[in-house]
């Protein structure tokens, strides 16, 4: 079953260029990945400090693969201490 994924993601002021450039870092290898449809990273027009990042998944499985990829857990590791806040939402379609 095919999953999504809203990823909202507050950065700290003083750490938002080098979080910025880590989020466009994780873009390609993670739309490559097999079982990503869509990977999408969207910024707060009112507040510059706040990313979305809207996924498709095929499947929770491939989700969770994506999780455990090297490249996604460096990209988690340089997020550390950095953000005022991470909120992931996954969701299922129901109607």
């Amino acid at each position: 079953m095919e999953i999504r994924v809203v990823a909202t993601v507050i950065v700290k002021p003083e750490f938002l260029s080098e979080v910025t450039e880590a989020l466009h870092e994780v873009i390609e290898p993670s739309r490559q990945e097999v079982g990503c449809l869509q990977y999408e990273l969207h910024r707060d027009i009112d507040h510059p400090e706040t990313f979305v990042f809207y996924e498709r998944w095929a499947s929770k499985e491939a989700n969770a693969q994506h999780n455990d990829t090297e490249h996604f857990v460096n990209f988690a590791r340089r997020l550390e201490g950095k953000l005022v806040r991470l909120d992931i939402k996954r969701l299922k379609t129901v109607a």
